[in-house]
């Protein structure tokens, strides 16, 4: 039996995303294609290698058992193509989730070298890349390499490259619209709404760190399917204030306002990668994200406005 590795790839990109939409999105092609790609693997080999719950989408036995080799047969078909025909390989890279900073970062990279080529996928917090890394099933991955309790693995190092801002926003009635920052402490009684808050574990222990220490309340009450749903929701509904990344992209046509904190939060993205052998295209891509950080003042913070948490390390000439 010979195997399609259009198919196969399709395959070990649900394993990792553990959902269709975004795997398609990753393999640049149509929820419809991609799960026509899967059901003719399940043909060929035969048996479900997939179930889905309410959680998503779960490997069955015969999914795990195949999901290794999987992930070696496209390895080694990317080798094959790039030494034929001596084109750049992709990096393997983890951005947490399609809407963040690193997409961001990763669209400045692109721009100063357009030959960068980039597999991404999307596992939903620095933790759950540890593993690939040292298994070199990735390259490299975005987050925050200081969350409390969650210590790097011996034999990966890191970089921080961007101290994100947080920014707020809240509707033009709200009655904190019409200044030119919102003061932390003026949130006490309202806190910071973030309807069915359950992003990655580092980015809800961000929060508990930066608003606890004024004493603001996290609101996560109601509930939202997407980002638009809580910008729209936070447009039309009740006044509120709720929050994103600075460099997130966000709907202009909702007319909400967007102001900064007093003192201004600021999310520390690290990359993290497996230390020793590295592959020169992941060295290059290493050396441009230090040059475009320092160049483009990503890193740069003034303790007297700006709040980072304390284990965060900012690298020289960042201040």
């Amino acid at each position: 039996m010979d195997l399609d590795l259009g198919q196969v790839r399709a395959f070990v990109a649900v394993a990792e995303h553990r959902n269709f939409t975004r795997a398609a999105q990753s393999l640049f092609l149509t929820q419809q294609a991609l799960s026509k790609r899967i059901g003719k693997l399940e043909e060929a080999l035969p048996g479900a290698l997939f179930r889905r719950t309410n959680r998503g989408v779960e490997l069955t036995e015969a999914g795990s058992r195949f999901l290794p080799s999987a992930r070696e047969l496209v390895r080694l078909n990317d080798e094959a193509v790039t030494a034929a025909t001596g084109a750049q390989p992709h990096l393997r890279v983890d951005v947490i989730d399609h809407r963040l900073s690193p997409l961001f970062v990763l669209r400045r990279c692109a721009m100063a070298d357009p030959d960068l080529r980039v597999e991404r996928s999307t596992r939903r917090g620095l933790v759950h890349s540890f593993d690939p890394l040292l298994a070199g099933e990735l390259d490299l991955a975005f987050g925050w390499a200081g969350a409390p309790g969650q210590q790097l693995p011996a034999g990966l190092a890191q970089r921080l490259i961007r101290l994100e801002p947080l920014i707020a926003l809240l509707p033009p009635e709200h009655h904190l619209a019409d200044g030119d920052a919102i003061r932390v402490e003026d949130l006490r009684e309202e806190g910071v709404w973030l309807p069915s808050l359950a992003g990655p574990g580092e980015f809800r222990e961000f929060l508990r760190a930066c608003f606890g220490g004024w004493s603001v309340p996290i609101d996560d009450s109601g509930v939202s399917f997407d980002l638009r749903h809580t910008l729209e929701q936070t447009r039309f509904g009740k006044p509120r204030v709720t929050l994103a990344g600075a460099d997130m992209e966000l709907a202009a046509d909702l007319n909400l306002r967007r102001l900064p904190f007093a003192p201004s939060p600021r999310y520390p993205w690290s990359v993290v990668w497996r230390r020793g052998g590295e592959p020169p295209a992941l060295i290059r891509l290493l050396k441009l994200l230090s040059q475009l950080s320092r160049k483009e003042g990503w890193c740069a913070y003034d303790p007297e406005r700006d709040w980072v948490p304390e284990s965060t390390v900012i690298p020289a000439g960042g201040r």
